[in-house]
């Protein structure tokens, strides 16, 4: 279908308001342009056509601390991909101490692997090409002094990036980290120190992924929120969830087989295809008092 539609030349018609036509032809005319706006809308929706063709497209920045965190809501970045808005992924580290299902030797090597499973993740998601900050780690384990000063490096890459993109919406774990991890949980702390410090809360809105209790089931390591925390829920299509599980196969160094197919089975079983947010809220003004 061609995605060049012609619109009337409104401009032609208006310069002979005041002479020719009278009130009720102006109305006439500007509630056939609505008519005709919401035509095109139905076309677009009927055609498949991403938001873009039609809408101002969106810019989302998603910041994680490692290579495959993103997949974590593979199947939302997805969809809004799909939709036609601009999604951009920025990971911290290279992740080269992760060795837990291979037995390449943690070090640059494996950091090097890790990010071409990343990019091919990004691929298959639909995504831009992600972003590697190349930090260190970020916990204690490389010494306390090391540890701050890669930490120090991405407050100063996160406001960058921020700046730079410009993004209408921020992404990043939790407090939680997840389910516990020390680097995802610094990494969400940097993110909303950037915002505190720089007074963007509310001109780049953060969002945090989030699993209600009855999600984890009886996995013990994963964290949940009250779902009366959870403020936005994100609908996505089957289609967007097979490019998750064909950008999960990416990484072959940090998943086996049966936890990819456990994956996809568990992702599959459950029909409603919904993924839970809580947004990074911060209540302004001052009192006088803690109870008032």
């Amino acid at each position: 279908m061609n995605s060049q539609i012609e619109t009337p030349n409104i401009l032609l018609r208006c310069e002979k308001l005041n002479s020719e036509i009278g009130f009720l032809e102006i109305i006439t005319i500007f509630v056939s342009m609505r008519i005709i706006l919401l035509s095109l809308s139905l076309v677009l929706l009927i055609s498949g056509l991403p938001v873009s063709v039609f809408c101002q497209p969106k810019t989302i920045l998603a910041i994680f601390a490692h290579p495959d965190d993103e997949n974590i809501i593979g199947h939302v970045l997805a969809k809004y991909a799909r939709s036609g808005h601009k999604v951009q992924v920025l990971i911290a580290t290279d992740g080269k101490e992760g060795t837990r299902v291979t037995s390449i030797p943690a070090g640059d090597s494996l950091g090097a692997i890790r990010r071409q499973e990343s990019i091919c993740a990004c691929e298959a998601l639909g995504i831009l090409p992600p972003v590697f900050l190349h930090l260190d780690r970020l916990d204690t384990k490389i010494g306390v002094r090391k540890y701050l000063n890669c930490r120090k490096q991405l407050l100063d890459e996160v406001k960058k990036h921020i700046e730079l993109l410009q993004p209408d919406v921020l992404i990043t774990f939790g407090p939680d980290g997840e389910y516990g991890h020390s680097e995802h949980i610094v990494t969400s702390a940097v993110v909303q120190e950037v915002l505190l410090r720089e007074g963007w809360v509310e001109k780049y809105p953060l969002f945090f992924p989030a699993f209600t209790k009855s999600e984890v089931n009886n996995d013990d390591d994963i964290s949940f929120v009250d779902e009366k925390y959870l403020n936005l829920k994100v609908k996505y299509s089957d289609d967007d969830e097979m490019k998750m599980f064909k950008a999960a196969k990416c990484y072959l160094t940090q998943f086996t087989e049966s936890e990819i197919q456990e994956l996809i089975t568990d992702e599959t079983t459950d029909k409603l295809n919904i993924m839970y947010f809580r947004q990074f809220i911060v209540t302004t003004g001052n009192r006088t008092d803690f109870w008032e």
